[in-house]
Order: structure tokens, then sequence, then C-alpha cells
């Protein structure tokens, strides 16, 4: 039971050590550099497993250097959105007026339109991989603060941190070194269904051209499919691609933090 309860963080390490290695040493998948050019529009064949594109670029090639933008970004993204989520979640279970703003800026947070608004706010900052970060991030949060907040109420009601109140210790000195360590199990499964989010909302701005050019990542690769041709030529490949990645690895993260949602689930009703 224990064999099978462990098989969704196996698939998901394997399938996430895979991308890691694409993203680290894109020269081990691929013989080609991201600048070699052949002629446009290649099929699939065994030089260029996935054919060429309109610039002549190995779409494979493209592929593969593509992995290290799109983890960084989803995985830079999810790390400020669990530091901003954790540090308001906790802040709104204060008492008084400080307690009272910061859950009140959870509710408004939780009721805006995160893709629309993401959408507006990336035509005016500029598309760097750096402005799609912050932006991502800035607008995540809220889900990981509710679920920081309901964890630290239940936990206020502990007898540790009464104990600590008895002691004298202050309020932020709990928080810091009582609270947050017993945080550690919703903050990691947290984390890892934020960077699946975060390279789903990555994909979709990039898809709507609001991505680093420079530094394209996969919905970058499927916009310029779009946009050059990809469905006249008939190169679904080009398409399709990119976005079976985006899927797998999502699916990843997912799985990984399948096992340890189960893990918390477990521990707590014990």
């Amino acid at each position: 039971m224990k064999k099978r309860a462990r098989l969704p963080l196996v698939a998901g390490l394997a399938m996430l050590g895979v991308f890691l290695l694409a993203s680290l040493f894109p020269a081990l998948f691929s013989p080609y550099g991201q600048k070699e050019m052949f002629a446009a529009w290649l099929s699939p064949s065994s030089e260029h497993i996935l054919g060429t594109n309109a610039l002549g670029y190995d779409i494979f090639t493209e592929l593969v250097y593509g992995t290290r933008e799109t983890l960084l970004i989803g995985c830079a993204s999810s790390v400020l959105t669990l530091l901003i989520g954790a540090a308001v979640g906790t802040l709104s279970t204060f008492r008084g007026t400080a307690g009272w703003l910061f859950n009140g800026l959870i509710n408004v947070f939780v009721l805006l339109p995160r893709l629309v608004t993401l959408i507006v706010l990336a035509g005016f900052v500029g598309s760097s991989a750096a402005n799609l970060t912050v932006l991502i991030s800035a607008f995540s949060w809220s889900g990981t603060a509710r679920n920081v907040r309901a964890r630290v109420i239940h936990l206020n009601a502990a007898p540790f941190v009464e104990n600590c109140a008895i002691l004298g210790y202050s309020r932020g000195h709990t928080v810091l070194f009582h609270l947050i360590p017993n945080l550690y199990e919703l903050l990691l499964s947290r984390f890892l269904l934020g960077v699946n989010s975060c390279i789903m909302m990555e994909s979709t701005l990039s898809f709507l051209g609001f991505g680093d050019l420079y530094h394209p990542t996969w919905g970058t690769m499927i916009n310029f499919a779009y946009n050059r041709g990809a469905f006249i030529r008939q190169a679904y490949n080009y398409l399709l691609a990119p976005g079976v990645c985006i899927m797998l690895l999502s699916l990843s993260f997912y799985l990984i933090s399948l096992y340890f949602e189960r893990r918390r689930e477990t521990i707590s009703e014990v």
C-alpha cells in the first residue's frame, strides 16, 4: 500500500527530472545549437525530429532550450507567490486594525479577474521575463494567503501557542519560531501547485504575445507557430509539441504535490 502511495511521487519526480536535465544540459538532448539554421518548414525526419520552423530553426532544439525559461519563470513566480501569500495570510490573523486590513486585502485580490488584469498590465510594463514573473506573483498569492490564514487560525488554538503567551514570548517570536515551522507541509504543497498555476499563466500570456521574444518559452513558441502560419503549413507538430510539454511539466508538479497533500492529510488525521 505504501509503494502505491509513492507512485505519484516517483512518476512526478521522473518527469520533472527529465525537464530539469533538459534545462541544465540542453546539449545532451539536441545535437544542434540554439541559433543553428536550416531550410524552413522541413518535415519531421531522423535529422529533425519535429522538423524546422518558419525561420529554419530546429523545432526540437527550440523546445529543449525553452525548458529553462519556462521552468525559471514558473518557479520564480511560485516562490514570490508563496512569500507574499504566507506573509499576508499570517498578518491577517493578527488582532486589531492590521489584521482587518490584511484580511480585506485578501478578499479584494480573490475577487479580481486575474487573467484580464494581467493582460491589461502586461501591455503597460513590457514583455520581459522579470516583468512577467513579478506580475504573475503579484496577482496569484490570494489562494495561498487564504490557506495560510486558515491554518494559522487553527494553530492559534493549539496548546503550544498558549504556552508561548504564558512564557511571555512576543507575537512575532511565536509566529517565526513556532507557527511558520508548522506550515511546512502546507507551504510545500502550495509551492508545487503554484508552479503549476504560474506555468499555465505564463504560457497563456506568452501565447497572447506578452512573452519575452529574446528568451522564448513554450508559450512563446506556440505564439510563433500560430502567427507564422503553422496551421496553413499543417505543421501541427510545431503547435502541439510545446503544449504537450506544458501539460507534462504541469502534471509532474501536480503528481508530486498530490503525494505531499495525501501525506499531510494522513498526518492531520493522526
